[in-house]
């Protein structure tokens, strides 16, 4: 299959040829189910196996600190300048792969809240028994509704008293098992979550639409390898796979 001027088999002898070994990814939660769709079809077309490891980009940065080594590294755009300053990825080599916004969800079946217009978005959360979004400190659409989202409503404090905060993964899995009324995170990771229903997305002056993107770690033990998989990350066929899992073109 022709992607460009580019083909999956070129792709793939490119990875296998270059190394033996496989190519390891530390990524942010909220691409995983886009990139293990990208990541299926790469290894089925040929492509050298992925290694793959998930986690909220607040944690993210906790391990690299700590040292932590991979070959490829996808997290928000709003990283990689510090990034490269500190020589963890390699300048030139990022490659941004889809944008996301922040949505809510509730329980399946439970009545859909108004969160249309930032009148209802404020009615809505201060009816709400409780709330969830993901820790501040920990995720960057938790740090969003948090920091803005809250403040600009007014309501931060009596939102706050009432949340449970999300640690990692998807907060919708609080909302499915009836432990929260609504949360709050990217729309990717809700969606995939069997037992909530995604509202909508929060209205456009609050929103946040956030671009994540992968780059060659300097950790790299296959970086010919890291290359070629965020090539076909990037390319017509990887993209796809983001747009099928509720991404926008970045």
């Amino acid at each position: 299959m022709r992607i460009g001027t580019f083909t999956i088999g070129a792709l793939a002898v490119a990875a296998c040829n270059a190394a033996a070994a496989d190519v390891v990814v530390l990524s942010a939660g909220a691409v995983k189910a886009a990139f293990e769709d990208a990541r299926a079809r790469w290894e089925k077309s040929g492509g050298v196996a992925v290694k793959a490891s998930f986690a909220p980009a607040g944690e993210l940065r906790k391990r690299l600190a700590a040292g932590e080594q991979a070959d490829i590294l996808i997290i928000p755009v709003e990283n990689f300048a510090a990034l490269e300053r500190d020589r963890v990825i390699v300048a030139g080599s990022r490659h941004d792969l889809g944008a996301v916004g922040m949505s809510a969800a509730v329980r399946k079946g439970a009545p859909l809240p108004d969160i249309s217009t930032v009148d209802a978005l404020r009615r809505t959360l201060l009816q709400a028994k409780s709330v969830t979004y993901m820790d501040p400190d920990v995720g960057t659409s938790g740090r969003h509704f948090d920091a803005t989202v809250l403040p600009k409503l007014g309501i931060r404090d009596a939102v706050r008293a009432k949340t449970i905060f999300g640690k990692g993964g998807s907060v919708a899995g609080k909302v499915a098992d009836g432990e929260v009324e609504i949360g709050f995170q990217n729309t990717t990771e809700l969606m995939v979550v069997p037992g909530a229903t995604v509202v909508g997305p929060l209205p456009e002056e609050l929103q946040m639409r956030t671009v994540y993107s992968g780059a060659v770690m300097t950790s790299a033990r296959n970086p010919a390898g890291a290359r070629a998989l965020l090539d076909y990350l990037a390319s017509p066929e990887g993209r796809h796979a983001f747009l099928d899992r509720g991404f926008t073109a970045p």
